[in-house]
């Protein structure tokens, strides 16, 4: 065998290797939140039970690539990534004094913003179809300055163009938060402490738009 040749086969031979070992990345595919999305805080007290909800929230979540075309039975880790921020003021409840007080309660005035941040998450493999799952997250969830590791399990339900709806609850305290419940009305209405949240997001891919510069 030629020198030449010989240094042509290492090279390939290096190559190939190289590639073998390097990690491999799977593409990801950028989702923009619809304007149905909805998150529902709900609780009760003493007097009555009470509700609030916001549909205005910044999200960044990435999917495989994948999900959109392939069944999801054949896609290993369908998330790659979500960050959702709600500005506290965002919330209402129907009622100027009961948004005046959670507002008072959330200290949104240092804390304007609740932040859940995915860490990582297990499917239920016999939840799994081609267009669906179930799975268990975890995650780091912000309230009011404080950060509490939470589990929420979720479904997630793929439709046409590659839209992806998600859902989940997830039961707390407000003292998890170092929030002490409300009391109004000089004592008489006490908010009791176990709160629900509650959210419904609807994906779509997001649009990506190339800038180029004018000749």
């Amino acid at each position: 065998m030629h020198r030449t040749q010989l240094l042509a086969l290492t090279a390939a031979l290096t190559a190939a290797l190289t590639a073998s070992l390097a990690p491999q990345v799977d593409a990801q595919t950028m989702m923009t939140v619809r304007p149905e999305s909805k998150l529902t805080l709900t609780g009760s007290s003493n007097v009555h039970d009470w509700s609030c909800k916001s549909t205005s929230f910044l999200a960044t979540i990435e999917l495989d690539s994948n999900y959109a075309t392939l069944p999801l039975t054949e896609v290993r880790k369908p998330i790659s990534k979500v960050v959702v921020n709600v500005p506290v003021k965002t919330l209402k409840c129907g009622n100027g004094k009961m948004d005046a007080n959670m507002y008072k309660a959330l200290r949104a005035q240092e804390f304007t913003e609740i932040r859940y941040a995915l860490d990582t998450y297990a499917i239920d493999a016999g939840s799994v179809t081609a267009d669906g799952f179930a799975a268990l997250t975890k995650g780091d969830l912000t309230v009011a300055g404080q950060t509490v590791k939470v589990e929420i399990p979720i479904t997630a339900l793929r439709s046409a163009g590659g839209a992806m709806k998600g859902e989940g609850t997830l039961k707390m305290r407000m003292t998890d938060f170092g929030i002490k419940p409300p009391v109004a009305l000089l004592g008489t209405l006490r908010t009791r402490n176990e709160i629900e949240i509650k959210f419904e997001v609807q994906l779509e891919r997001a649009v990506v738009v190339a800038l180029t510069q004018p000749r």
